[in-house]
């Protein structure tokens, strides 16, 4: 019984790995929008997996482990390759390593995040999750093409990559997703109902509330990371100022 536990979660990791290989395949034959879309439903394995294993009680260091090779293929080579085939490529050797870019921090970011992780219960990260950041890129894609059946905003790709490349590796705080439930605390209660604003967007608006939603989300976080930054700066220098004597 405690081996058939323990596999669900590893069936829904193998379930987040093929769809990553799958979106790689889709992106070398030119079918950005799939690809795309194929990211974002490994992404929904991957937070499955998890809260499997949190209800079951089934982690385990070979979970942790194999959800962050998973990770590196699905949210780190996925959409290095479909940046790169649905613009970057046309920069050469330029455009090869921005696009190499997402693939290397999210790396990183896995890396730091398994050496730093105490125990299996997080209540945030430290940093921009892989796969959000993953999500992200997808999400720019199906937009411009919903909107225009291209790329019209091909070099706006470049920055994006580099702001999320950066939030992967910085110390800006990323939380989890809300308790279901309205009784935790009125925290909880505020981000839940943002939460459920935000699915209904993407069930009436789906294609053309994606990115503005992911993009949203994190530059949200970054903002409220700085304030907080300022804010403790300041602090410090009223007590510096308070110990010295006139």
């Amino acid at each position: 019984m405690k081996y058939s536990r323990n596999i669900v979660p590893s069936i829904l990791t193998m379930l987040n790995l093929f769809f990553g290989y799958f979106a790689i395949v889709h992106a070398l034959q030119g079918k950005f929008v799939t690809a795309s879309w194929l990211i974002m439903v490994a992404a929904i394995w991957d937070a499955l997996d998890g809260r499997v294993a949190r209800l079951t009680n089934t982690y385990s260091e070979f979970g942790v482990e194999f959800d962050s090779i998973t990770d590196v293929v699905s949210f780190g080579a996925a959409p290095s390759i479909l940046i790169y085939e649905v613009f970057l490529h046309r920069l050469g050797a330029v455009g090869l390593i921005i696009s190499f870019l997402p693939l290397l921090f999210g790396a990183i970011r896995l890396a730091r995040f398994n050496v730093n992780t105490d125990g299996f219960e997080k209540e945030n990260f430290t940093g921009l999750p892989i796969p959000a950041m993953a999500v992200t890129l997808s999400a720019y894609v199906i937009f411009n093409y919903d909107l225009w059946e291209g790329f019209r905003f091909a070099f706006e790709t470049i920055p994006l990559v580099l702001f999320l490349c950066y939030l992967m590796v910085s110390n800006v705080e990323y939380q989890m997703l809300p308790s279901f439930t309205f009784h935790a605390n009125k925290r909880n209660s505020i981000v839940l109902s943002l939460l459920i604003v935000a699915v209904a967007l993407l069930v009436v608006f789906r294609e053309k509330s994606m990115f503005p939603l992911a993009f949203g989300y994190l530059l949200f976080y970054f903002l409220r990371s700085l304030l907080t930054s300022n804010k403790g700066t300041e602090d410090d220098e009223e007590v510096l100022d308070a110990s010295v004597p006139d």
